[in-house]
């Protein structure tokens, strides 16, 4: 899978059709499509982008809804060590042509 590091807006808007997200949905894709490869729990993501931890999960559980972060299994956060949902950006479809390729 690409690294997606440095990404402008229209880059991400295009990937994720990220032209219907709000403020703060649009700061948790763009930090998840900046820093590479790996997962992200809810709390991890709420202190690395600043947002309140409770306006987090429901900006997350939104753009699971719309397939834009996937869930994964559970793993200690890093922070709390609390075992929590991996999460990551959803693979566009292009990067499931080159994974079959």
């Amino acid at each position: 899978m690409t690294r997606r590091t440095n990404c402008r807006w229209s880059s991400i808007d295009a990937l994720y059709g990220a032209t219907h997200l709000g403020e703060q949905e649009r700061a948790i894709v763009a930090f998840l499509a900046r820093s590479g490869p790996g997962d992200w729990t809810r709390n991890e993501l709420a202190v690395a982008t600043g947002i309140r931890i409770s306006s987090v999960s429901g900006r997350i559980n939104a753009l699971i809804e719309r397939g834009v972060v996937v869930e994964g299994p559970r793993r200690p956060d890093r922070h709390t060590h609390v075992s929590s949902h991996a999460l990551w950006l959803a693979p566009t479809q292009a990067e499931l042509e080159l994974v079959a390729a």
